[in-house]
């Protein structure tokens, strides 16, 4: 794959994990529901 596709892959996943974080440290609970409901959605 380009190096190119490689960092903007990257940047997405850090973006991703910076944003689950902060929704975790808001409210766990509402994270964990949200993250749960919307993977049962894509695999179905």
């Amino acid at each position: 794959m380009a190096p190119e596709i490689e960092r903007k892959r990257a940047a997405i996943l850090s973006a991703d994990v910076v944003g689950d974080s902060r929704l975790m440290a808001e409210d766990e609970a509402a994270t964990i529901r949200t993250l749960t409901a919307r993977r049962s959605r894509a695999y179905t």
